[in-house]
């Protein structure tokens, strides 16, 4: 899964590249990537040129790519930059699924909802999802109005076929959500404890 999501850079992108490029693929800025580089997070033949300084394999950025899907940022707030926290920075700092489960092994989510509310009744209402998934009831109503939760009646109110919501639990849409929210992080508390269980 992870190669063919970065075969647009293999082709784009020669086996070894610049800082620059290392600047554009990440989309950071390049005192960031000199970081990344300088400690070892993304590791790189020190050339001692002036021109072409480091010289960073391809494999190693698309292997630190993935890392920061899973975890987030490497770099220390403050080390790189001398901004303020952005509200970007700080919604990144939330716990999410995505950092709990490995690309490819989404289903282990909807395997945790199937076993928790193995006696839920199989047709759903809002009140029902944001029970089971955490997500706040307005955010629940926008994503079954744009279609990311199927549902098949909607008058007088919504009713969604379990299956469907597990269906969207194990999504990018879902996996990569994150708020606030102390019940949300209860569900995703209870996930882990689901996890160290099974292992």
């Amino acid at each position: 899964m992870r190669s063919k999501k970065y075969q647009g850079l293999r082709e784009q992108y020669p086996e070894f590249i610049s800082l620059d490029q290392l600047r554009v693929i990440c989309r950071i800025a390049k005192r960031s990537a000199k970081y990344l580089l300088d400690h070892g997070i993304i590791p790189c033949q020190d050339t001692g040129k002036k021109t072409w300084r480091y010289k960073i394999a391809l494999d190693d950025v698309i292997t630190y790519l993935h890392r920061r899907e899973q975890v987030g940022s490497m770099i220390p707030y403050g080390t790189a930059t001398s901004r303020k926290p952005s509200t970007e920075r700080i919604k990144s700092s939330r716990i999410c699924f995505s950092q709990l489960v490995e690309l490819g092994k989404e289903t282990e989510i909807a395997e945790y909802f199937n076993f928790i509310y193995d006696g839920c009744d199989d047709l759903l209402t809002v009140a029902d999802i944001v029970e089971m998934t955490g997500l706040e009831k307005s955010t629940v109503l926008k994503l079954l109005k744009a279609g990311y939760i199927n549902h098949i009646e909607r008058i007088p109110k919504y009713i969604v076929p379990k299956q469907y919501l597990m269906e969207f639990v194990v999504t990018r849409k879902f996996i990569e959500y994150r708020t606030n929210s102390e019940y949300f992080k209860k569900i995703i508390g209870g996930f882990q404890l689901w996890q160290n269980a099974k292992s």
